[in-house]
């Protein structure tokens, strides 16, 4: 999908340590050490992922109660910080770097509460040029699959070539 010019799994395997980093961490012990902040570790705290593979993500959720409001609902910004991240790793198993995004729409549908299972699909629709890619991020209710959230993103390279997360991988733009 992307002209990613070094292996494939390389790429995979960089996207699944970058989002294993993030949900496998001690959000209080460990955010000084994570380059994502406390905010992604909190936010993180969890996640599991299912698939990962030729720009598509696809992860599971349990939300907790220290991402949610006074009526037990997922805080919308908890959501938004899952979609962006797991936008950026499918992303990165096609080009082996972390993206930004420069432009995000959030749709929201339904709640999710406190200890229900959701699982996050995030997938690449579009490519332009070598700079921009666009992802959709679909978060569904496990029981049922009720719609969530809907995030669409376009994502740019925030790194200068020569900077890619894969050793010996330049990220030609």
């Amino acid at each position: 999908m992307g002209d990613y010019e070094g292996s494939e799994a390389a790429a995979v395997d960089a996207a699944r340590r970058w989002l294993e980093g993030m949900s496998n961490k001690n959000p209080v012990a460990s955010a000084s050490l994570w380059a994502g902040g406390h905010f992604d570790i909190v936010c993180h705290s969890g996640l599991r992922i299912l698939h990962l593979h030729g720009g598509r993500a696809v992860c599971r959720f349990r939300v907790p109660a220290h991402l949610t409001d006074a009526d037990m609902n997922w805080q919308p910004g908890a959501i938004a910080a899952v979609i962006d991240n797991v936008g950026a790793a499918a992303i990165m198993t096609t080009e082996g770097i972390i993206k930004i995004s420069v432009e995000f729409d959030i749709s929201y549908f339904s709640a999710a509460k406190v200890d229900e299972e959701v699982e996050i699909d995030a997938r690449i629709v579009q490519h332009k040029g070598k700079k921009l890619t666009a992802v959709i991020v679909e978060v569904r209710k496990k029981e049922g699959g009720h719609l969530v959230a809907v995030g669409r993103q376009w994502m740019s390279a925030a790194r200068p070539a020569g900077a890619g997360l894969i050793p010996g991988h330049s990220s030609r733009l």
